[in-house]
C-alpha cells in the first residue's frame, strides 16, 4: 500500500530529470516492492496465507518465521544481486 502512496512523489522527481527516468522509477519501486516481500514471513500478506493453508493442511506442516527466513533471506539476496545488475 506504501507504495501507491508514495510511488507518485518517486515518479514525479523522476519525471523531473527525463521520461526515460520516470519508467524507470516505477519499474524500480515494483521490483523493490516484490523483493522486499519475499524476505520474511511477515513481508507479505501471501506469505501468511500461503503458512496458514500449509498449517491447515493434511500433512500439518508448521512454517515458523525463522524457518521462511532460512529461505527468504539467501533468495532475496541473489534476487536483489541479479535486480541491480540488470538495472545499471
Amino acid at each position: 500500500m506504501s507504495i501507491l502512496l508514495l510511488g507518485g512523489r518517486v515518479a514525479a522527481s523522476a519525471a523531473s530529470i527525463s521520461p526515460a527516468s520516470e519508467k524507470k522509477a516505477w519499474l524500480i519501486l515494483a521490483w523493490v516492492s516484490t523483493v522486499a516481500g519475499n524476505l520474511s514471513l511477515l513481508g507479505s500478506a501471501a506469505n501468511l496465507i500461503v503458512c496458514e493453508q500449509a498449517r491447515r493442511a493434511t500433512v500439518g506442516y508448521n512454517l515458523s518465521f525463522w524457518s521462511h527466513l532460512k529461505f527468504g533471506v539467501p533468495s532475496t539476496l541473489i534476487v536483489t544481486a541479479i535486480g541491480l545488475a540488470l538495472i545499471r
